[in-house]
């Protein structure tokens, strides 16, 4: 999709971290918006930052794993603005933990969250896309789905499972006028889920350097005018992924020695340990809100309660 002035794209997680950037980035082309989180009230605060633009900008407070809600907000879209030409799948949320002490409902929460929401999106805009012969849908992973996470597991499986869906997507809709893109970003500095790491003292391998929400957004568009695959991260980490890709038993060695591990098994001690519940900042995103890489990670909670959520 190469003009995008007059369009209308639905944002998921648009009410914090990546999904503003992705927002503002579309009204700056002149995109019409249908913006969608939990919280209208913050919601609110982005649409007023797009509509000073000169464009349209809507708030529909929507869980993401209501399948009910994602149909009042594609009805929503279509009914004040006609057709929704641009989707971004862009919530998330992660649990950084071991997979032994996550809850059944923990885990559910994840899938359902990081991937069957954006799967039931497409099929609720794709039929009209198609009838028109045009339109995009561009899914926000991360780098997390193209290999073995250790503590972030969970997480890891659904933005792979993101990933091969996008691919299979736009392997099927060739010559339809419809695009599929997937953007597989790496830590992202200030608005990503990165971000909320750091913010409590953890620190990255050095082979692992942080890329900006800016470029990432850049990736996001790229993805929407026809763009299938766009990874966003530090040069070095290419061939890493391409060893991987060549040598799959060289993967899990890989994996080790950049130190990814080591990050991960000690985030996820920490936050078990709760050592930073009293400094760490508000959570950044709510179920259905956060963008992929722009979601806060939170801490396990104990069996006995309730599943953990980015609120």
């Amino acid at each position: 999709m190469k003009d995008l002035r007059g369009k209308t794209a639905i944002v998921t997680g648009a009410s914090r971290g990546l999904g503003v950037y992705i927002a503002k980035e579309l009204a700056a082309n002149g995109v019409n918006l249908v913006l969608a989180a939990r919280s209208r009230e913050q919601l609110e605060e982005t649409r007023r930052i797009c509509v000073a633009g000169g464009v349209k900008a809507i708030p529909v407070a929507a869980d993401v794993t209501s399948l009910d809600d994602l149909r009042r907000l594609v009805a929503t879209a279509e009914r004040e603005f006609g057709a929704v030409d641009i989707l971004v799948n862009n919530a998330g949320i992660e649990l950084v933990a071991s997979i032994a002490d996550l809850s059944i409902e923990q885990i559910d929460d994840m899938i359902r969250t990081n991937l069957n929401a954006p799967i039931w999106l497409t099929k609720l805009v794709l039929p009209s896309m198609l009838s028109r012969r045009s339109g995009a849908i561009v899914n926000v992973a991360s780098l997390a789905g193209k290999g073995p996470v250790a503590y972030d597991g969970i997480y890891a499986t659904t933005k792979a499972g993101l990933i091969n869906f996008t691919q299979s997507l736009h392997l099927e809709l060739k010559g339809t006028g419809v695009t599929a893109g997937v953007v597989c970003p790496g830590f992202v500095s200030d608005a990503g889920m990165w971000a909320n790491h750091a913010a409590t003292g953890a620190r990255l391998p050095w082979t692992m350097r942080e890329v900006s929400p800016a470029r990432v957004v850049r990736g996001v568009m790229q993805a929407i005018r026809g763009k299938p695959e766009v990874l966003v991260a530090q040069p070095g980490i290419r061939p890493l992924l391409a060893i991987g890709e060549l040598i799959p038993g060289a993967r899990l060695s890989v994996v080790d020695r950049l130190g990814v591990t080591r990050l991960f098994r000690e985030e996820a001690e920490r936050l078990a340990l709760g050592e930073d519940r009293k400094r760490a900042p508000a959570p950044a995103s709510e179920r259905g809100e956060a963008a992929g890489e722009g979601a806060v990670a939170v801490p396990a909670p104990q069996p006995e309660q309730p599943p953990a959520r980015t609120e």
